[in-house]
């Protein structure tokens, strides 16, 4: 009887050992979630700080340096007709390459998504708009002669990519738009050319563009501003270097 009783005492404090060790070992696995949880939490929100901070100190430096550089541009155009060429050429590269605001005549189209999938066609009924609907727009705008263009304020550079992520598309590394909320983009040119060709059939049903409304305006006084994007050159160099060589 007492050797029975002994090992039942034996068995419930095993029992309790057990009990407590799995339970201690669970809240220490916790807890070393919640800290890895935490230090990456924390750890993403300093390198975001960390990159926030340096894209403005390189952003406060490419302003003083373009101010320096256009004060030097004034200063040279005054000596003669040479120099005054050369500004012009350098402000017209400058507009082109997206690294200053500009104005002037063109479009804007308003993409919103359907209240309803109703007139939509039977192979896109529901799906989204995707990289190549705005990559068929820019180029269309491109091939009718389009001098600057945004996409939801992002300004397009020769350097400026469009690509899908996730539930997003990016516009360069800068921006992004959200395919079922309102996309707006902006075009500077002719605007009875532009409006001509996005108007031709095909131009704004393309793909899953027939999900969406697409309004095209004409405006007489557009503004696009200037890329955030940094354009880069560290391989590309003048082909004239090579007969010098």
């Amino acid at each position: 009887m007492k050797k029975s009783i002994s090992q039942i005492s034996i068995a419930v404090v095993c029992i309790l050992l057990g009990f407590l060790l799995t339970y201690q070992f669970k809240a220490l696995n916790k807890s070393n979630e919640n800290s890895v949880k935490d230090y990456n939490e924390n750890d993403i929100v300093a390198e975001l700080e960390s990159l926030k901070k340096e894209k403005d100190s390189l952003q406060n430096k490419n302003n003083a340096l373009n101010e320096e550089l256009k004060k030097l541009e004034d200063a040279a155009s005054k000596e003669g007709n040479v120099g005054k060429e050369i500004k012009n050429q350098l402000d017209s590269a400058r507009m082109h390459l997206g690294l200053v605001d500009v104005e002037g005549p063109g479009v804007i189209i308003k993409i919103t998504p359907k209240t309803s999938i109703f007139g939509s066609s039977n192979d896109n009924v529901g799906t989204s708009i995707t990289e190549e609907e705005l990559i068929h727009l820019v180029n269309l705008l491109w091939y009718s002669k389009a001098e600057a263009i945004s996409i939801n304020g992002y300004r397009i550079t020769p350097q400026t990519g469009i690509k899908n992520s996730s539930n997003y598309i990016w516009i360069g590394t800068a921006g992004k738009v959200t395919p079922n909320e309102a996309i707006t983009i902006k075009a500077i040119g002719d605007k009875t050319r532009l409006s001509v060709a996005l108007n031709f059939p095909g131009s704004l049903d393309f793909g899953a563009l027939q999900n969406y409304n697409c309004e095209v305006e004409q405006s007489d006084d557009l503004v696009i501003d200037k890329t955030t994007q940094t354009i880069k050159d560290d391989y590309l160099k003048s082909a004239d270097n090579r007969e010098e060589e």
